[in-house]
């Protein structure tokens, strides 16, 4: 019986590409960037990873990549895309092929000359080197495709979300399509569903919310019922399947949805 290939793997097969010989002109701009951008992202508190998908490694890493992920630079330097996964807890690896399966599904849709618009969202916990985990958030983009639209490097930027996110779910956003989705993993039963879209006028009440506006000065921003915008509300609640509002927009902030 053939064995299941491991979650790293999966990984592998879905960014895979062909051999490159040379680096592509974007990937020597970033690999040449000002140190002003390294210590910008360090006082954030995020850092920025290039990735060559046919080596699986990373050619370069920026920011504070301690205090995102709990691992020095030089860690993942030499352990690459597979020591970065492996230092994921067992129910956010389950949860990572259902984000590869999404990712493929809707990349596949994107025409090869379109394919640098993809842009995928994601969450996961990580063991640190201290032992801590912490629960990371990851938005990549597309940073050079070849002919056929494989993408042949990546940038990921990461950033700690674990006061911002409680335990228990994961969350996947892709845009860059015709339509954005958006996918809730449950890390216990490990179920995924896609939910449904906000609304533009629940994302506007959302960035007016996001900017501390009362439901009663959003109604009169927007001349609206009050009992309009917390209809709205409920119903941006109720589609995210989040209990509070202060949640919801910090989640939106998060994955840039507002």
């Amino acid at each position: 019986m053939p064995t299941q290939p491991t979650h790293f793997e999966l990984f592998k097969q879905l960014w895979h590409s062909g051999n490159l010989e040379e680096k592509p002109e974007k990937v020597q701009h970033f690999m040449t960037f000002h140190p002003l951008f390294h210590e910008t992202l360090r006082m954030q508190g995020t850092a920025l990873a290039v990735l060559d998908i046919n080596t699986m490694k990373y050619p370069l890493i920026l920011g504070d990549v301690q205090k995102v992920c709990g691992w020095s630079t030089e860690y993942f330097y030499d352990v690459g895309v597979q020591g970065y996964v492996e230092q994921y807890p067992e129910e956010d690896q389950a949860g990572l092929i259902h984000i590869s399966r999404e990712i493929g599904n809707y990349s596949s849709q994107i025409p090869a000359e379109n394919m640098n618009q993809l842009r995928v969202i994601y969450d996961y916990r990580m063991k640190g080197s201290d032992g801590k985990i912490r629960r990371v958030c990851q938005e990549s983009m597309a940073l050079s495709v070849d002919e056929t639209g494989k993408i042949t490097y990546f940038v990921a930027f990461v950033s700690e979300i674990t006061n911002v996110k409680r335990d228990g779910k994961q969350h996947l956003y892709l845009s860059g399509g015709k339509q954005s989705k958006l996918f809730e993993i449950d890390s216990k039963t490990n179920e995924c569903i896609q939910l449904e879209s906000l609304s533009q006028r629940e994302l506007e009440i959302a960035q007016l919310m996001g900017q501390g506006y009362l439901s009663k000065e959003i109604s009169d921003k927007l001349f609206i019922a009050n009992n309009t915008v917390n209809t709205h509300r409920q119903n941006m609640l109720r589609k995210t399947n989040f209990y509070d509002a202060n949640e919801l927009i910090n989640f939106l902030r998060v994955y840039r949805i507002i």
